[in-house]
């Protein structure tokens, strides 16, 4: 380890207890970690100088959240940051960590190196409040697939050795092998699940960590010692550590190399244990005995209360301005040295197909254990399928039954499409796990939406197979193998536009209620100008010419009508005339006549009659494989600019 990392030391005498008792615990937590990667620099330094940020309000103008903050970190360091609730704490990890820019002036540097929001995600690694997983993954696998995402030039021993080494350095070893769990499945604890979200920063060798509070959710003992297993790891391999932080035990605290109290945006303490004892003693506020130094410091600027705190408050700011001005005299800058990648170049095409198989094996796994992607639609379909080959079965050639033939069609593709808003609940996990990964720098929407399309056809295929092979032989469509995969590519193809149109709406309005009520109403609105129960022709006119061809489900319904009576003879016993002729439900043709007699209509008469006799089935496949693609692009661009 550097001679450069500070080594915390106890603030006033009764500490010291506290903290050999902390050095005796640190020396158990599970594990050794293995020397990490020849290409992890030391004597690395990160610098955050004159960090501001402000947001626009409409009653106050511009309000400034952070103000002139400036830290210094080096490697194996470990920074808490602390303060009262709104005194921007997460702002100032989202600043330092690029995802906010902040105000002109600013500076983030490591080892001398200006870092920006790329550059950044190369070489750090942020765990956020939100423990975002796929629920039906394993704790090893959770983490194992973070490892693939993110590593390059290591074989599958390696990782796995890695893997190991996190799982046993944050006490995961008696949970490693269970699900993290869904709204239907119990997983692990809260606890357990947070321990987790830092093992997925941790397994991806940043050289910057950030934690937003890494604790919540776990008891102080565990809190602890997971802030020991992340001390151990960081000082072995030299990782720089920030951490906002709440409520911290004296035990935790001591943990960490420096501390920084916020206030209003601005640094009012920043220093170790022992200089907090003398910061406070000269504001003339010292540390009652037995008193943890955070929890007195945060009284001492909490202004949430109504309590008249600016005569401290101010003392403090002075207090550490002039302290800062002392630190960066005596300490200077650090020339640093080179900053390198150790991550592999996330730009190259090589990266990208890594990533989309990986994501797609991951998705495969996904899909096939969470009853909330596809298992429950499958049962839908297969569910409907059985009502469909019961109500309409065997409706024969009698031309009474033409228009529950194109029932048949119309419910085939309309409701079964209406069913893809089942699959928006597993869509927004999936969004946040990217979102967060993304976040990190570990891919980006592109091998995302191209791996959820890859796997997402398989698996769509298959509920539609299952439901034709019910329905088809039991109605008595179409007879021939050739009619039967017609309809059930032309059926498939349906299920892919309304998939695509739900994920797309709950990329786009990611609340599961709003989704779910959007793409409802969306799937109602293309049922009113399909053409089914009103004719295209007798819509209105702005309706016919613009959203119904917009339609999938028109070219859809069209085209299994077309595929389905195309060849077929009706026979007309529906009324007879006084004459003894027959009157038929559709007007035959004359050709049919001249054919067949009066007591006979073609399936083509009554494609020409609704006036779908004329489409080319190939340009309106084509015409639903567009739309299929306008959609894809369209989630693309969504997810691009959603960060």
């Amino acid at each position: 380890m550097s001679s450069s990392v500070q080594q915390s030391q106890p603030a006033v005498g009764e500490w010291h207890v506290l903290e050999e008792r902390t050095t005796n615990a640190s020396n158990s937590v599970h594990g050794t970690l293995d020397k990490m990667s020849d290409t992890i620099e030391r004597g690395s330094v990160a610098e955050f100088s004159h960090l501001s940020y402000e947001i626009k309000t409409k009653k106050e103008g511009a309000l400034r959240l952070l103000d002139n903050v400036s830290v210094r970190v080096r490697q194996g360091e470990m920074l808490a940051i602390l303060g009262p609730s709104g005194a921007g704490k997460s702002t100032l990890l989202d600043v330092m960590s690029c995802r906010k820019k902040p105000l002109d002036g600013a500076e983030i540097l490591l080892n001398g190196r200006s870092l920006n929001a790329e550059t950044m995600a190369d070489v750090a690694s942020v765990v956020e409040q939100e423990d975002d997983h796929y629920g039906v993954l394993t704790v090893r696998e959770t983490i194992a697939y973070a490892a693939r995402l993110s590593t390059s030039g290591f074989s599958k021993a390696q990782i796995d050795h890695r893997v190991d080494e996190i799982i046993t350095a944050l006490g995961l070893q008696s949970c490693a092998g269970v699900k993290i769990g869904t709204p239907i499945q119990r997983g692990v604890s809260g606890g357990q699940k947070r321990r987790v979200t830092v093992g997925t920063g941790l397994v991806t060798y940043p050289r910057i960590l950030f934690l937003d509070e890494p604790t919540s959710g776990l008891d102080s003992f565990s809190a602890r010692e997971v802030m020991a297993s992340i001390q151990r790891i960081a000082r072995k391999e030299g990782i720089i550590v920030v951490a906002t932080i709440h409520a911290p035990s004296i035990d935790t605290l001591q943990l960490f190399d420096q501390m920084m109290i916020l206030a209003k945006g601005k640094v009012a303490f920043q220093g170790s244990l022992e200089a907090a004892a003398v910061r406070c003693a000269e504001v003339g506020r010292p540390i009652p005995e037995y008193t943890n130094p955070s929890d007195h410091l945060l009284h001492l600027v909490s202004t949430d209360f109504g309590d008249d705190k600016s005569a401290v408050l101010d003392a403090l700011y002075a207090a550490q301005d002039r302290e800062a001005v002392a630190t960066r005299t005596a300490e200077g800058k650090d020339d640093g040295q080179a900053l390198e990648r150790h991550h592999m170049d996330r730009k190259s095409f090589g990266h990208h197909l890594k990533v989309i198989g990986v994501l797609s094996e991951r998705n495969v796994v996904n899909y096939s254990r969470n009853l909330l992607a596809y298992g429950v639609r499958m049962g839908m379909y297969l569910g409907m399928g059985f009502l469909l080959a019961t109500i309409w079965i065997r409706l024969g050639l009698s031309d009474s039954k033409i228009n529950d033939r194109l029932s048949v069609h119309f419910f085939s593709v309309a409701f079964l499409a209406f069913m893809s808003v089942a699959g928006i609940p597993a869509f927004l996990e999936e969004r946040s796990v990217f979102l967060r990964e993304r976040k990190n720098g570990l891919y980006g929407p592109l091998p995302f939406v191209i791996a959820n399309t890859l796997i997402t056809i398989p698996f769509l295929f298959a509920c539609a197979l299952l439901f034709a092979v019910m329905v088809y032989w039991s109605i008595g469509l179409h007879p021939g193998a050739g009619k039967f995969f017609q309809f059930l590519a032309y059926l498939f193809l349906a299920l892919l536009a309304a998939e695509t149109q739900s994920v797309l709406v709950a990329a786009l309005v990611p609340i599961f209620i709003a989704a779910l009520a959007l793409a409802a109403f969306m799937n109602g609105f293309w049922m009113c100008v399909q053409g089914y129960f009103i004719r295209g022709r007798s819509l209105p006119r702005f309706w016919y010419y613009s959203f119904h061809f917009m339609d999938y489900q028109t070219y859809a319904f069209e085209l299994l009508a077309k595929n389905d009576l195309k060849g077929l003879l009706f026979n007309c016993n529906s009324a007879k005339l006084p004459s003894g002729d027959c009157m038929c439900t559709y007007p035959a043709s004359n050709a049919t006549i001249a054919q067949y007699g009066q007591c006979v209509v073609s399936g083509q008469d009554v494609l020409d009659y609704l006036e779908f006799g004329g489409i080319l089935m190939g340009a309106y496949a084509g015409i639903l494989i567009g739309i299929v693609v306008i959609y894809r692009v369209a989630l693309y661009v969504i997810l691009y600019f959603r960060r």
